[in-house]
């Protein structure tokens, strides 16, 4: 509560040189009358001169009474005037101007004196020195001041009116402050609230604003490769065009040699054909004339033929040497056309990378002008965050409040309807407060709804709980249900730690006080903490995460239930979600999800194996496959969905099924010791591991003060079956 800073006015204490308070002086032109001149009155402008007061008081007003005149032995000068000054103790005492600031030693009254030697006596005695707000200071001055107002008849009914008044003011103070306690304290709880929120959100736009950076950078990369390949294109083609070039004129150039080798070959065909046939009419001539002049001639002629061809022939071969056959230049000219159409296609290849290069270029300007424009949005959301948390007070939405209040959305429905937004808020405050967690369901409190302020303290002794031993009561701090949710899972994530690293060598009770005791760095908030721990989760029993764990804490269950669940739903998740990697998203087909289910839990029936498909369908309906990652999200408060919660529901009916044969098995006996209950054990279940059958036989059959019993009731131990690890259908898959 702030306190207005003090402010000096005419009426404040004046100061001395020696820095102590003293009252203002009494200026002479302030008295109604002057010493030195008689007392007067007027009446219809006429002044009436009084005769002097000592002419009129008799001797005996000059006398003192019990209450004494002050001073009593003054030397009653009236050159100096004298002040009263307030002391570093917070007394006033008397200060003359002829004394220059040294104490006047003027003896006081008697009754002053007792009463200020009374006031100074109590306030030592108490320790209450210092003038600070205190109420044992505040008591003795109240009593002195009754004191003085006993002894003053004369104005004791106003000066009672003036200490009522005052009594009255502090009372109604003192009620406004414990009205807006709870308040203030809502407010912090809001507060804090609203600063996690603005976190997550800044977390969540960081995230963001990350994977936009990384898919920048990755498209930047793609540009760059995608750059380099085109220039590696360009530099091919350019090289592809200058090899078909140079081997299109070298085809050329053959190809016209061997057109030129062809007519010569035709011609010389043609010039043989014409001689043989010469040559045949000579012979026919020579033959029928038998002329040997013409034999002449024409041997002549055709050894001159002969001649000319073999010149001939001898200049093809060294002119047409290098020329390739036709079969060779058909096969590269096919070459060279397929050249041209891959040169073709790497162009229209280069085409669409040019234009998926421009496109990537796009997207990343795009993506750019995205990464500012939510920047900006950011900027603009936190401006406008802030003016609303300063400024705005929009309506509430009151459907959310069903999440956080006891017995869930459907006990607000039933508190809240037909309520204004006024009794609404008091069933907050109630709720918050610890005031509203016991009514019938219909927003009605019974009659035992009240919760104590403060908790019985169980005694220091060694068979108290060790977060639990303290002999002074403690303050209740009024946890609501999702306070204690969150601080169970808290203390659950640690214990787990810690047993990771240095195995479990102390109970949970004793873990819990390290744990209070490490966060608030003190034995007493320690033990507070675990007393208010202990009295939420028996309140808030109807939490299945408060009754185990306050089972667990009071010994009646066994702790290794929660690491057993835990542990199975976090080795089966790790299986599937490795196995689902494969799939697109992690999401698999119902099929594939069955056959997973299948692999892992071959101790399933089809039934529960189906009956698990189905929750898992029903927990995302409006997915066309299963996605395996939301199946095992938990959120903060240690809340599954329906997926895992059927998984439970099996466990337990498993549970059941186990006692049920145990209990056919051992009713006809009165007691059973541990070898009557490891037979029976084995005989239900002979693949039982010899590690597990230990657990259960020592958990069975162990005493609080940590001893064996030798035998117990048939009842006995099925009570503690039901509290402990005792499940037959366990087994993942190896």
């Amino acid at each position: 509560m702030e306190v207005t800073p003090y402010t000096p006015t005419d009426y404040s204490l004046a100061r001395t040189d020696n820095n102590v308070h003293r009252l203002p002086p009494i200026r002479s032109g302030d008295l109604v009358s002057r010493s030195d001149e008689a007392p007067a009155y007027t009446i219809h402008n006429t002044r009436y001169a009084l005769p002097a007061p000592n002419i009129i008081r008799g001797t005996s007003d000059l006398q003192s009474g019990e209450i004494d005149s002050w001073p009593a032995n003054a030397s009653g000068s009236s050159g100096a005037f004298r002040t009263l000054a307030l002391t570093n103790q917070g007394r006033l005492v008397p200060i003359g101007t002829n004394l220059r600031g040294k104490l006047d030693t003027t003896p006081k009254p008697k009754f002053l004196a007792i009463i200020e030697d009374y006031l100074y006596s109590e306030l030592k005695a108490l320790g209450v020195e210092e003038s600070t707000a205190n109420e044992s200071r505040l008591q003795v001055f109240r009593e002195v001041f009754s004191t003085i107002i006993d002894d003053f008849k004369t104005y004791k009914p106003l000066l009672s009116a003036i200490k009522n008044e005052y009594e009255i003011m502090l009372t109604h103070l003192s009620d406004k402050v414990k009205e807006l306690e709870p308040l203030r304290q809502q407010l912090v709880l809001l507060s804090e609230q609203c600063d996690k929120k603005l976190m997550q959100y800044r977390n969540e736009e960081r995230e963001e604003i990350s994977l936009l950076k990384e898919e920048k950078r990755r498209l930047q990369q793609n540009i760059r490769q995608l750059t380099n390949q085109n220039q590696n294109l360009e530099t091919n083609i350019q090289r592809l065009q200058e090899e078909v070039s140079n081997q299109y004129q070298l085809y050329r150039k053959e190809l016209d040699a061997r057109k030129l080798l062809i007519n010569d070959a035709n011609d010389l065909r043609n010039q043989q054909e014409k001689r043989t046939d010469e040559k045949e009419g000579l012979d026919e001539q020579g033959i029928k004339k038998e002329d040997p002049i013409m034999m002449r001639i024409a041997l002549k002629q055709a050894r001159k033929d002969l001649n000319l061809a073999l010149a001939k022939i001898t200049h093809m071969e060294a002119n047409y040497n290098d020329v390739v056959p036709r079969r060779d230049f058909v096969a590269l000219e096919a070459k060279s056309n397929e050249c041209l159409e891959r040169i073709k296609e790497l162009q229209t290849i280069n085409d669409n990378q040019s234009q998926a290069i421009e496109q990537l270029r796009t997207q990343n300007e795009n993506l750019k002008e995205d990464i500012q424009r939510l920047q900006r949005e950011k900027d603009e959301l936190n401006i406008k965050n802030e003016n609303i948390h300063d400024e705005m007070t929009p309506r509430p939405s009151w459907h959310l409040a069903g999440e956080v209040i006891d017995g869930g959305a459907e006990r607000w429905q039933n508190v809240s309807t037909n309520k204004t937004s006024q009794e609404k808020l008091v069933i907050l405050l109630n709720e918050f407060t610890g005031g509203g967690n016991d009514d019938d369901g219909s927003g009605n409190q019974s009659q035992n709804s009240t919760v104590p302020d403060q908790l019985s303290p169980r005694g220091e002794g060694e068979q108290i709980p060790f977060h639990l031993r303290s002999s002074r009561p403690v303050k209740n701090r009024r946890l609501t249900r999702r306070d204690v949710v969150v601080l169970i899972q808290e203390i659950w994530t640690e214990r787990r730690i810690s047993d990771k690293q240095d195995g479990r060598t102390k109970s949970l009770s004793e873990f819990i006080y390290e744990f209070f005791r490490n966060r608030y760095g003190n034995h007493n908030t320690a033990v507070e903490m675990g007393y208010n721990l202990d009295y939420a989760c028996n309140r808030f029993k109807y939490n299945d995460n408060c009754q185990l764990f306050y089972h667990i804490l009071s010994g009646e269950a066994d702790e290794d239930i929660y690491h057993y669940t835990k542990n199975l739903i976090e080795h089966l998740a790790e299986r599937i979600l490795k196995e689902s990697e494969t799939y697109p998203n992690g999401s698999v087909p119902s099929e594939k999800f069955h056959n997973m289910l299948t692999k892992y839990l071959p101790n399933k029936s089809s039934n529960d194996i189906s009956e698990l498909v189905t929750a898992a369908e029903k927990e995302q309906p409006n997915e066309e496959q299963i996605s395996v990652a939301k199946l095992f999200s938990v959120d903060d408060e240690d809340n599954y969905g329906e997926f895992i919660r059927v998984l439970k529901r099996q466990l337990n009916d498993d549970k059941q099924s186990y006692i049920h044969d145990v209990v056919e098995k051992t009713e006809n006996s009165n007691s059973v010791n541990a070898k009557d209950l490891e037979q029976t054990l084995r005989s239900l279940n002979p693949h039982i591991q010899p590690n597990e059958l230990a657990h259960i036989i020592q958990w069975t059959f162990e005493a609080k003060d940590g001893s064996q019993k030798p035998s117990m009731s048939v009842n006995d131990i099925l009570q503690r079956l039901q509290n402990g690890v005792f499940y037959r259908q366990h087994a993942l898959s190896s």
